[in-house]
């Protein structure tokens, strides 16, 4: 296994020759060079800063920002990358490991602006990219999980067989080991045990989003990044992390985020119903796990720290 930092994230690599591995460090550190909100210099940055002129993009950041913007539209706005601003009222103006949870810094909580109809236009043939005046872009999650699966797909064509990327919980798998893959669900109160593993019955993109991890202290208390774009603040839900398993790791970093916001009563019907072929393991701040969807199409599950729930 090859470990190393980048988006504020510890990555973890399977299966990769040190070239390949090498590879992947560079990979990263690219995207975030780019693709960071966090960063003046950043391409996404100078995007913000457009104001509502159209910005001609390099294909990475078009791609991305299509790619986030396909899943707005796909779930209705559940899922919004425009949210940029929302977080900077929240106290999310740096990038996590400059914040504390012992921090007073000040909030605007009657931060919300109504979405606009078309919060971006997108110009095909020029890669021009046209953001509303009033809104900035914040790829965050989308950026690492969509970057791995590019990743993994570049690494496949030259011929690596079997392997995985570990984006901090987000992982992208692909070929077989001899041992099959086994995938342990984090215990978000104790990352040293295990809330259920995974025994996958074939390669899969899982992701996992919490409100416990990235999280910073306000003169109003504690806040966390996951950021309900009805109410435009924290989301307020019972789970406290959601786990979800797709064909595509970026469909399920997406779903899962939607699946966390939405909370188990309302949102594991919603998944079921909106995409009946993902697979999906929440925990509860009771110390419940919920499983749903498809999940048995993917992976048998082992036990863990937590009492099922129906």
């Amino acid at each position: 296994m090859h470990t190393f930092t980048a988006m504020s994230t510890t990555f973890h690599t399977i299966g990769l020759s040190s070239v390949s591995a090498g590879k992947a460090e560079s990979w990263f550190s690219f995207i975030e060079r780019n693709l960071s909100r966090f960063l003046p210099e950043s391409e996404l940055s100078s995007l913000n800063r457009s104001e509502g002129r159209p910005f001609l993009a390099s294909a990475l950041l078009y791609q991305a920002v299509g790619v986030a913007d396909r899943y707005y539209r796909e779930t209705d706005g559940l899922f919004n990358p425009y949210l940029g601003n929302a977080l900077i009222a929240q106290g999310y103006s740096e990038s996590i490991e400059k914040l504390r949870l012992d921090s007073d810094r000040q909030t605007a909580d009657d931060y919300c602006v109504d979405m606009p109809e078309e919060p971006v236009a997108l110009d095909r043939r020029m890669m021009g990219i046209r953001l509303h005046p009033e809104l900035s872009l914040d790829l965050g999650g989308i950026a690492k999980g969509w970057s791995a699966e590019q990743l993994a797909g570049m690494l496949r064509r030259e011929g690596v067989g079997t392997g995985a990327i570990d984006a901090g919980g987000d992982m992208v798998l692909w070929g077989r080991p001899a041992q099959g893959w086994e995938i342990g669900i984090a215990d978000p109160r104790d990352g040293a045990k295990n809330a259920a593993t995974l025994a996958l019955k074939w390669p899969a993109g899982i992701a996992t989003s919490s409100t416990l991890k990235r999280r910073w202290g306000t003169k109003e208390g504690v806040r966390h990044h996951l950021i309900d774009p009805r109410t435009q603040r924290p989301a307020n839900t019972d789970l406290v992390q959601a786990t979800v398993l797709a064909p595509s790791l970026t469909e399920a970093e997406v779903y899962a985020k939607c699946l966390l916001i939405l909370g188990s009563e309302a949102g594991i019907p919603w998944l079921e119903a909106r995409k009946p072929d993902l697979g999906c393991v929440a925990v509860n701040g009771e110390g419940h796990l919920f499983i749903g969807g498809s999940l048995n199409e993917y992976a048998e599950i082992g036990g863990g720290s937590y009492a099922a729930a129906i």
